[in-house]
């Protein structure tokens, strides 16, 4: 029994984070011996390499524009553990997470004598989703993929609505190393009788086309030409005839909003451009291109594919102003590729480190650039040297940018 939500979230964190699976059958087992049912819930399932935040703050936000009780489920987190589980995008309640995780542990405890085996860490954080959603009796819950999707811990459900986002090169340990292998292991959330709204590369398209096919579900495929941009910043598209004003920055918003349109209009059909406008605007996802101070901003960019979507970004957003990058990235990362794009947008790379379990010594690979040990001197340098046409992003990791984010909101 756990008394304060400091020890509930250091349990849950010190959890095994990946258990070896060739199924969910260990999922759908402790989900049926938790007795949880949320099948009278509309459920959203969002994978992708990237994206999958900024399209579950969007989708939600208009849903509760449209007067729904939603609940959001997402990872990681930036700030507070508590991020990770929303009712009305609002952080759970440090109450209602300490008697959650008190609730699961007597349940893993159970759960492994009759199992003979416990659950991991995603598992049980999905879990306690569901239950909180429950409890809150939403209309909706939007629940982002963890890892892939096929294996994920989300995809015991049968979901209304289907999206994935882009497909780029991560996680390659667990989903292979050639871009089918990775779509393939996130169209494994489709089912049969689904619909799937998608964003990735019209390269994918034949891909998905077949494997929708032989699943029994149907597709819709969102293009770069489908949506047109009247403003780069602040951001402002047209999509199917109608404007939106989109107060997320960077190009890559730009898909993910027609992406978020087009599900709550296949949701709702017949919502008002209103609504969605509303919900638009309301809408607010930290960490990406997100202003901190003036002139600087973070980016959660945490892989090559990510990297490309920001250095496109940075040209046109930026195409008037110097860059200089801060960066930091976990071990298990394609660093050097990442380095390299970045370096195609700015002469002026600072390489630095910050407090996480998996992170490894940049020191080798930061020969070509400046290396210093301490962010926030390394930024506090760059601060004294920067002008008026000066733009520090800082960039390269999730954790990252939590830790600078967090020493700006104390």
């Amino acid at each position: 029994m756990f008394n304060t939500v400091q020890e509930a979230i250091h349990w849950l964190e010190i959890q095994i984070k990946f258990k070896p699976k060739t199924d969910l059958d260990r999922m759908r087992e402790a989900y049926k011996l938790l007795g949880v049912d949320v099948s009278h819930i509309k459920k959203v399932h969002v994978a992708g390499t990237n994206g999958k935040g900024s399209v579950c703050s969007m989708i939600s936000h208009i849903l509760m524009a449209a007067g729904y009780k939603v609940g959001t489920f997402t990872s990681p987190y930036l700030i507070s553990f508590n991020e990770r589980i929303r009712f009305q995008m609002e952080n759970m309640k440090d109450d209602d997470l300490l008697d959650l995780t008190n609730m699961i542990y007597d349940f893993n405890e159970t759960f492994g004598k009759t199992y003979g085996e416990k659950l991991s860490f995603f598992e049980l954080l999905t879990l306690m989703s569901f239950l909180y959603f429950k409890h809150q009796d939403v209309d909706y819950m939007v629940m982002e993929v963890g890892l892939g999707g096929l294996l994920d811990a989300t995809n015991i459900l049968n979901y209304d609505l289907s999206l994935i986002t882009s497909i780029g090169f991560d996680h390659m340990k667990q989903l292979g190393n050639t871009l089918e292998s990775i779509a393939y292991n996130k169209l494994g959330i489709l089912k049969e009788g689904n619909h799937l709204i998608t964003t990735v590369d019209p390269s994918l398209h034949n891909y998905f086309k077949k494997h929708v096919k032989d699943v029994k579900a149907s597709a819709k495929y969102i293009t770069s030409k489908d949506v047109s941009v009247l403003s780069d910043y602040p951001l402002s598209i047209s999509y199917k005839n109608q404007r939106y004003h989109i107060p997320l920055s960077g190009s890559y918003q730009i898909l993910n909003s027609a992406l978020s349109i087009e599900a709550v209009q296949t949701l709702i059909p017949g919502i008002l451009h209103e609504t969605i406008q509303k919900g638009l605007s309301e809408t607010t996802w930290p960490g990406r291109l997100e202003e901190i101070e003036h002139q600087i901003f973070i980016d959660g960019a945490h892989n090559t594919h990510a990297i490309d979507a920001l250095v496109e970004t940075a040209k046109t957003t930026f195409k008037d102003n110097t860059l200089w990058i801060l960066f930091s990235a976990l071990g298990d990362k394609d660093i050097s590729g990442m380095l390299d794009k970045l370096h195609t947008i700015s002469d002026h790379i600072t390489i630095t480190s910050f407090p996480d379990p998996r992170f490894q010594d940049l020191k080798e690979l930061a020969k070509p650039y400046s290396y210093r040990d301490d962010a926030f001197i390394s930024l506090a340098e760059m601060k004294d040297k920067m002008d008026e046409q000066t733009i520090i992003i800082i960039t390269g990791s999730l954790h990252f940018i939590g830790y600078i984010k967090k020493h700006y909101q104390k």
